[in-house]
């Protein structure tokens, strides 16, 4: 479970964050429009440091043009505001979280000024998120919504109430997580983390299009190229992703959760040589062990007076 520290950037300055409010009948609430990304920030030798908090933000600013939010803060400022939130809430590990929303007090359907508020906060696990491999289910009708209905590149919150509804579905029938198809019937993603499977010593991964471009994915790719290790973009089966080796969801709060079984089916290993691997590669390059990685981390500097 995480919680959110007690100061939240708000529209340019830090408030308490019982202060962080929307109207009730606010057009984010009632009609969903609201739109997000979740990085994170580790312990490294030189204090704490977001990872990969650039991507985040851009990735960030695209859902909000895909929604069309508007608003006055640019990459910049929604990094300086990353720091600033996570310096304020002196833990050396935890999650950001950046929301933008329409500040309209409405529920109309189209509201009248596409003005946006932007939030930005720290949150932190009252308890270790879970380590233990995963149980996944596939329905073969929970599907991810097609990119005709909304652009799967945008992290919007009205997209979450269907894979919400499968997760509950899959947890009902004793699994951990359900893996929604594609239109196509092919494995797409996690209600919020990218999925991999390894068959025959080959790392594979739906290609984009269908899916979020997720950070951690992107990540995982960039390591398995440096470490040797094949990896290929490209339609995943339901029948494929049962058999693999190995399998395994990456998210920015796992940020790897190895998988034990797919529809009671238990796979080779949990987690599998590749898959370890992978995750002490990008632990390492999480807590700024790793110079080749150095880019993807940025150190947090005091708050500014």
């Amino acid at each position: 479970m995480a919680i959110t520290a007690p100061l939240v950037w708000l529209d340019g300055a830090l408030v308490p964050s019982a202060d962080a409010t929307v109207p009730l009948m606010g057009h984010a609430p009632q009609r969903g429009s609201l739109v997000f990304d979740v990085g994170s920030f580790h312990e490294t030798k030189s204090g704490p440091a977001l990872f990969r908090v650039r991507e985040h933000v851009a990735r960030f600013l695209r859902s909000a043009s895909i929604v069309g939010l508007s608003f006055g803060y640019d990459e910049a400022a929604l990094v300086r505001a990353a720091i600033d939130v996570v310096a304020a809430c002196e833990r050396s590990e935890g999650l950001v979280r950046w929301s933008a929303f329409f500040a309209a007090d409405e529920p109309d359907l189209i509201p009248r000024s596409a003005d946006a508020r932007v939030a930005v906060a720290a949150l932190f696990y009252r308890d270790p998120p879970r380590t233990s491999p995963l149980r996944i289910a596939v329905f073969d009708d929970a599907r991810k919504a097609s990119i005709e209905v909304l652009s799967p590149e945008a992290k919007a919150g009205a997209a979450y109430l269907g894979p919400m509804i499968a997760r509950r579905r899959a947890t009902l029938a004793g699994a951990d997580d359900v893996v929604l198809l594609d239109r196509e019937g092919n494995v797409a993603e996690a209600p919020i983390a990218n999925v991999f499977i390894v068959s025959g010593g080959v790392l594979r991964t739906p290609p984009l299009g269908a899916i979020l471009p997720g950070i951690t994915r992107d990540a995982v790719l960039a390591i398995a190229q440096s470490e040797g290790i094949a990896a290929r973009e490209e339609p995943i089966s339901p029948e494929a992703f049962a058999a693999a080796d190995e399998a395994f969801l990456t998210a920015t709060s796992m940020p790897i959760g190895p998988i034990a079984s797919v529809n009671d089916r238990a796979l080779a290993a949990a987690p599998g040589p590749i898959t370890s691997k992978i995750t002490a590669r990008l632990l390492a390059a999480q807590r700024g062990e790793d110079p080749t990685r150095a880019a993807w981390v940025l150190p947090i500097e005091p708050v500014r007076s």
